[in-house]
């Protein structure tokens, strides 16, 4: 406690003023009455009608006796061993504040309303610096000459509140090198890692556009798989939607996808309206559409990954369950849509189909072992490529063909029953005779002719038959044909077998000789209805008549069996049709020939027979047919 300096002077005075007042007047102070007792004592010294005997507790001090009004001076007016009682104390120190001077403490001493008054406030917070907290602010706020102490707990030069995003590391600053793979935000710009941080990195696997267990978008979510071998963190990624929606992802920890892993991107954290999920970080700011919208993950104007969907015109587009791709396809080419497909297995307590946080499910609709079947298309084995519907039974533990069966195929075998002198537009006979099944089924055969020499005109369909055990071929060049052949036992297919056959040229040729065979003719004859008792008639066309016609007489000395064949109308095909020009027995056919009452009405129709051999050389022949319709 500290008493004002103009109390105590006051005190002061009084008491010397009280020592002058001892002495009678007109004696001095060391005098005693005249004749009287030098041991009788003034008992009343300060006049103020109380003696020390009565209990004046200051007999030099005229203003203080019991049963004086207490006043606040720092003395005890009424002589109860009290001081300036009843007077205010806002401090609590026992000295009343009329006479109590303040302190820098945090109190109001004096009792103005104002603490610490009169002393340094160097923050101008309002609180003085010898009771001020420094805080992290670039502020001297205790005044001791020192700014953010304590707030640079690493010693690398940046406080806490002056960017350093990790002031229990000194190699952690603004402005730092980032340090490849040690998990830290070495350089305090947001991100963690991001020499790491490139295309394919991250891969977007599972989307879920359109919950239907919960409202949507509460229940959207997007996964993210690593594929590497070394973490991947998403501090300072941005997710980014079709529309422009956007958002940071930041943490004041890293987010960190272990090699391998997942992590899940939602809307929505609570599991009691996002339909179950185990959200891993919660963004902002984007809806994803139901019918055409894309995500992209992008760093630095990188894209790391993006994944795009057209309300199904290439990409799944299915309610109540995600958008996935297959687990093979981890980190393939994300355009590649055939790997995509909708899930069709439900998580813990949901009735959405998907599988966030692990990884997906194989998809039916992709195929694993590129055979060219998948597990929709009946692929009883779609991560083993000799396993296929129709596959050849070449393993005898495999139900190769996938139809239920375990079996070994037949062995097809191809020869020619003769080579010797071989020339083209000569017969070359091909021979299947020497095909088996191992278990003695019957087999059939399938012939294919798989190479002709350049310019040659004929296919498969020109061997006759390709179902035979020996058909026959004609080659219309010189050089190397090669066939293959396949046979099958009733339940699978031999894996095919080829042959190759070179036949020699054929210089001499004879050309054909052509005949359309004779003339032919035919009649019919109609019954007309009279008219006006006579006047006229009416009749009805003629039947349809059919000419079979036939150029089997025709020949050829070097290749008789070999030759073409072309049939055109040369007069009179008004009425008449061919059904198959190029056939050696085709049939001609007059339709709707007129008749009139009482006349016979002849159609003749000829026709001109060209034959070509195999060599190219040719013949013709003409031959008509007449229709004959009357009306009676």
């Amino acid at each position: 406690m500290k008493l004002h300096t103009l109390a105590l002077l006051t005190l002061s005075a009084l008491t010397l003023s009280a020592c002058k007042d001892d002495a009678p007047v007109g004696e001095s102070e060391d005098s005693t009455p005249t004749g009287g007792d030098s041991s009788v004592s003034v008992t009343d010294a300060d006049g103020d009608g109380i003696s020390p005997t009565d209990g004046d507790c200051d007999d030099a001090n005229s203003s203080v006796f019991p049963g004086r009004t207490e006043d606040c001076n720092g003395i005890d007016d009424n002589c109860n061993t009290i001081i300036d009682e009843g007077f205010g104390d806002a401090d609590n120190d026992k000295t009343a504040d009329c006479v109590d001077a303040e302190d820098c403490d945090g109190i109001d001493n004096d009792g103005d309303g104002v603490a610490d008054e009169g002393f340094g406030d160097a923050d101008g917070d309002g609180v003085a610096d010898c009771v001020g907290t420094e805080v992290c602010d670039g502020v001297d706020n205790n005044g001791d000459g020192q700014i953010d102490e304590g707030y640079d707990a690493d010693g690398d030069g940046f406080t806490q509140c002056n960017e350093d995003c990790n002031d229990a590391d000194a190699s952690a600053y603004p402005g730092s090198s980032e340090v490849a793979g040690d998990g830290s935000d070495n350089d305090c710009d947001g991100s963690i890692d991001e020499e790491g941080i490139a295309e394919g990195s991250i891969w977007i696997t599972e989307v879920m556009v359109n919950p239907s267990k919960v409202t949507d978008p509460k229940g959207e979510w997007i996964e993210l798989h690593n594929p590497g071998t070394a973490p991947v963190y998403l501090n300072g990624l941005t997710l980014t939607s079709a529309s422009g929606e956007s958002h940071i992802i930041t943490s004041a920890s890293p987010l960190e996808i272990a090699a391998g892993d997942f992590y899940v991107l939602g809307l929505n954290k609570d599991k009691g309206t996002n339909g179950g999920v185990t959200v891993d970080y919660v963004y902002t700011g984007i809806a994803l559409s139901n019918e055409s919208d894309e995500i992209a993950l992008t760093f630095d104007g990188t894209t790391i990954s993006h994944l795009a969907w057209d309300d199904g015109a290439t990409m799944p587009d299915p309610d109540g369950a995600t958008v996935m791709v297959d687990p093979t396809a981890y980190g393939s080419d994300e355009t590649n849509f055939t790997a995509w497909c909708a899930a069709t297995k439900v998580w813990a307590s949901s009735m959405d189909k998907g599988s966030p946080g692990s990884e997906n499910e194989p998809c039916s609709t992709f195929d694993h072992d590129g055979d060219g079947f998948t597990g929709d298309q009946g692929d009883c084995e779609d991560y083993d490529a000799d396993i296929y519907p129709g596959a050849p039974e070449k393993d005898a533990a495999k139900d190769n063909d996938c139809d239920g069966v375990v079996e070994l195929m037949p062995t097809a075998t191809a020869a020619i029953l003769s080579t010797s002198s071989l020339k083209h537009c000569d017969y070359l006979y091909l021979d299947g005779s020497g095909s088996y099944d191992p278990d003695g089924s019957a087999v059939t055969y399938a012939w294919e002719l798989v190479s002709a020499p350049s310019g040659s005109k004929t296919t498969t369909s020109d061997i006759a038959t390709t179902t035979s055990q020996k058909p026959s071929f004609t080659p219309d060049l010189p050089g190397t044909y090669i066939f293959s052949l396949t046979v099958n036992d009733g339940g699978t297919n031999s894996l095919p077998t080829t042959l190759s056959v070179t036949v020699g040229s054929q210089t001499a040729n004879t050309l054909p000789v052509a005949n359309a065979g004779s003339d032919q003719s035919g009649s019919e004859s109609v019954t007309c209805q009279s008219k006006s008792y006579g006047a006229y008639y009416e009749c009805d066309d003629c039947s349809d008549y059919d000419f079979e016609l036939s150029a089997s007489a025709s020949a050829d000395a070097n290749s008789s069996d070999h030759m073409t064949y072309a049939w055109s109308f040369v007069s009179g095909s008004t009425y008449a049709t061919i059904d198959d020009a190029t056939s050696a027995t085709p049939t001609v056919t007059l339709s709707g020939v007129p008749a009139t009452y009482g006349t016979t009405d002849s159609q003749a129709v000829q026709l001109l027979l060209t034959v070509t051999d195999c060599y190219g050389g040719t013949a013709t022949d003409t031959v008509t047919v007449t229709f004959s319709c009357t009306g009676t």
